[in-house]
């Protein structure tokens, strides 16, 4: 899908070069380097033209292999290099003359050193590239990941494409996010991972995913913007049009000198990065599990969540008073149910060893787990009746993501049973209108996946993390007000 705007022929290239192609195995057994294997992977050749430059090879993995880039059959819109650094000036003339659009440089050792004839190497480099009419994106940095369009540079992403724009500073952070985020079933739209920004800047990106109609929401790891004025412009635009969770990296003076050795980057202040995100109406997070949580939140029925009273189910004993102090400490109330909840709950749930106050332990023991697959109807009983309260904004649940020994272990049968949980819980929750959660606490995060986020349904490996993107998204919107409503109803 074609996007009005400068950047996009950048995110949709004609014909890739891959520049400094490797002749040594990787740790998979193959030639051609991360690069190369991730494109065709990802299934970028399939249709495009995708070329790799090496002057001691003909051929790699099947894709005919090109003395220069220059030598390369036309159109080549972009230009991922492995070259060292010392060769980025001769290359950015090759790419001048045979009319590459953007030039992505994975190698540093350029203005990040501090080393002044490099850092008046890289402003050269950009300012003729600018001229001519090329952008440059990095160096030091992995590039794009267009999932659309078989662009990336992890050939274990997801294909699929998606509504999350991603963008991240560091090469590491947005494999992570990607690994993170795609295990729990969320998809792409466009990421770019843009390092240094020589050229391409946070702001430039930012603008880039206002305008394209794939995206609705937008996860950013920033380490330092170059251009404080443009950056705040940029995100007060984007985060007034879509939800925006940003990290931001270098928070403490070691952090910061971190940050810039790593980018080069001039961290700054957190209070004023704060007083940016809250200006812009953007969501800044501490932590990269906390925009794992946030963004997954963001993505299902939780994004609809509009008061702090939650009920938790199917807890008992000590967890459910360590989870009620948890959601407390996050501004959550942990409310007792009405007395007319509890007199339907106690027709339900037997009484001895349990709560039904809020807390509530319903769970009936290893020989019946209180899960949707038993043909009692009591679970869905349980959720009913609560939901219908209407005394609650959020539920969170254990109930359905527990095994006991004997059970079909498998990752199948564990993400069919979430499947089925998942299911029950969002045609309730669209029912009612209260957006429900599941907390993992015996599965693997990753059993859940597709399986629960398909149904709208947010899952967390704990009930701290769920609070904390509860509480986030509620302080989001209480400083919005005013702002244009993403979020009205789960209908």
């Amino acid at each position: 899908m074609a996007v009005d705007h400068p950047l996009d022929p950048i995110f949709n290239p004609r014909g890739v070069a891959v520049v400094g192609v490797s002749t040594r195995p990787g740790p998979d057994g193959r030639m051609g380097g991360i690069f190369l294997n991730a494109l065709l992977e990802q299934g970028y050749h399939h249709d495009h033209g995708l070329y790799a430059v090496n002057p001691k090879m003909t051929e790699v993995r099947g894709v005919t292999c090109y003395p220069t880039v220059l030598d390369c059959p036309d159109p080549v819109d972009h230009v991922i290099s492995q070259i060292p650094s010392e060769g980025l000036p001769s290359l950015v003339e090759q790419c001048i003359e045979k009319g590459v659009k953007s030039l992505h440089s994975f190698t540093a050792g350029l203005a990040e050193t501090g080393d002044p004839d490099l850092v008046a190497q890289e402003r050269a480099m950009v300012a003729r590239a600018r001229e001519a009419g090329m952008r440059l994106i990095g160096p030091n940095c992995m590039g794009l990941y267009v999932p659309g369009v078989g662009l990336g540079f992890n050939p274990r992403s997801p294909m699929e494409p998606g509504n999350v724009f991603l963008l991240s500073q560091s090469g590491a952070n947005a494999g992570g996010i990607i690994d993170g985020l795609g295990r729990r079933g969320l998809r792409f739209s466009k990421g770019v991972s843009y390092g240094n920004a020589a050229d391409l800047k946070s702001h430039d990106f930012l603008d880039y995913a206002l305008h394209d109609p794939q995206t609705d929401l937008v996860v950013a790891y920033i380490e330092g913007p170059r251009d404080g004025r443009a950056f705040l412009d940029a995100l007060k635009r984007l985060a007034r049009e879509k939800p925006t969770i940003v990290l931001k990296g270098g928070i403490t003076d070691d952090g910061a000198r971190a940050a810039n050795s790593h980018t080069g980057s001039l961290a700054g202040s957190i209070e004023i990065f704060d007083a940016v995100c809250r200006q812009a109406g953007a969501m800044r997070v501490r932590t990269l599990e906390d925009l794992l949580d946030l963004a997954v939140a963001m993505t299902t029925d939780m994004r609809y969540l509009h008061g702090n009273k939650v009920t938790l189910v199917g807890a008992g004993g000590g967890f459910a008073v360590l989870s009620t102090d948890q959601m407390a400490m996050e501004g959550l109330e942990v409310p007792w149910l009405p007395e007319a909840t509890q007199e339907q709950l106690r027709e339900i749930i037997p009484i001895a060893g349990t709560s039904i106050r809020n807390p509530v332990d319903a769970n009936f023991g290893r020989d019946h787990p209180m899960d949707f697959g038993s043909d009692t109807g009591l679970t869905r009983r349980v959720f009913q009746s609560i939901a219908a309260a209407h005394s609650t904004d959020l539920i969170l649940t254990t109930v359905g993501t527990r095994w006991y020994p004997g059970q079909d272990r498998s990752d199948r049968a564990r993400g069919e049973q979430l499947s089925l949980t998942a299911e029950e819980l969002s045609i309730i929750s669209r029912e009612h209108e209260v957006p429900m959660a599941l907390i993992l606490r015996e599965a693997r995060l990753e059993d859940a996946g597709d399986f629960v986020h398909d149904h709208g349904v947010a899952s967390f490996p704990s009930i701290e993390r769920a609070a904390r993107a509860a509480a986030t998204i509620l302080e989001w919107k209480r400083r919005r007000e005013g702002m244009p409503d993403f979020f009205t109803n789960n209908n």
